[in-house]
């Protein structure tokens, strides 16, 4: 009976030897990977529209390994502002096993408009690469590099209606035909036209036709097939149609900057008709400004995202740091996409 009792203890061993066997051998060690290398073939630009479809910037980097057995790797590409330890980093790319990614300027402008930064405006961020496995959730990353890129603005697209008119000669197909936008959707539209001469007149047709347009009914009010709108002086107006309530305003404007950083005083704007922006070269002191028209807050313009997209009313001021003389210029002619630029002389 010891006999088989010592077999059997020996056959369990042997069981337990090989199992231990083939754990050892099937033992993987999870390691971090290497970190990568990364280079760009740029770090400044200055973009703008008409080069959109160019090529901007190639980034660059070598690929992460040693992870401690054959992993899928993910590089993805992230953008912050300088100084900020890369909080709230932006992902402006994705891939796996990928190790190059070229951006066209148009590709990297949206990137950078998508991080709520200010159009018109330099600024200085940072890029770098993030290579991670997720079946294990860990990470490596690269050394960042420079990205100081002053960005131009996307606009936005809106609901629209159509101003015609003896401005641009009644055509809807002249590239100088107006419009008003719907911001919020609801049939108020908004927007603002040059009219050049005295007694311009015009109508509101919601499409590109006049199969129905819109016309004077005295007192503000609109009718369909009504007599043209007219304005009496020649000048920049901002125009309002409520198509709820068959109701329009027609107000002559001209602009200015006012606020602490203006001293309180009104610092007057001239308009460009042939690029169709307000523009103005003033020492400015630390302290705010915003745009308001006919030197009164009833017509004003501010920043509220401090992003270069103006907004109504006065409550978001644009803030000025470092006292100097400054250009501002401000677009209002694209409705609904009102924009300005700040630059120091």
């Amino acid at each position: 009976m010891n006999a088989w009792l010592n077999k059997i203890i020996a056959g369990s061993l042997c069981v337990l030897a090989l199992a231990s066997c083939e754990k050892q051998d099937s033992f993987t060690q999870v390691k971090t990977g290497t970190t990568p290398a990364f280079s760009a073939t740029a770090t400044e630009f200055v973009f703008s529209a008409d080069k959109a479809s160019e090529n901007a910037v190639t980034y660059t980097w070598t690929a992460s390994q040693d992870w401690g057995y054959r992993a899928v790797v993910n590089y993805t590409l992230e953008v912050a502002e300088k100084g900020n330890g890369f909080r709230n980093a932006s992902e402006i790319f994705s891939a796996n096993n990928g190790l190059t990614k070229t951006f066209t300027v148009a590709q990297l402008n949206q990137a950078i408009n998508n991080m709520g930064l200010a159009a018109g405006r330099e600024h200085q961020l940072v890029i770098r690469v993030k290579a991670a496995v997720d079946t294990i959730g860990d990470k490596v990353y690269s050394d960042s590099v420079l990205l100081n890129v002053t960005p131009y603005y996307v606009p936005k697209i809106y609901p629209a209606i159509y101003v015609p008119g003896g401005y641009q000669g009644w055509s809807f197909d002249n590239d100088g035909l107006g419009a008003l936008a719907s911001v919020n959707n609801d049939k108020k539209y908004e927007g603002y036209l040059n009219f050049p001469d005295a007694n311009t007149e015009f109508k509101i047709t919601p499409a590109k036709s006049w199969d129905l347009n819109y016309g004077d009914a005295g007192g503000g009010s609109l009718v369909s097939n009504g007599g043209n709108i007219k304005a009496a002086e020649a000048g920049y107006y901002r125009l309002t149609v409520d198509l709820n309530a068959l109701s329009f305003t027609i107000s002559r404007t001209t602009w200015s900057v006012t606020g602490s950083a203006a001293g309180g005083a009104d610092k007057a704007m001239t308009f460009n008709a042939a690029t169709k922006k307000w523009s103005v070269t003033t020492p400015l002191a630390a302290g705010s400004f915003y745009f308001r028209a006919n030197n009164a807050n009833t017509i004003s313009l501010s920043d509220d995202d401090n992003n270069g997209v103006l907004n109504a009313g006065a409550a978001g001021v644009i803030n000025i740091t470092t006292p100097g003389t400054y250009t501002i210029t401000m677009d209002l002619s694209n409705p609904g996409n009102y924009v300005y630029t700040l630059s120091v002389q």
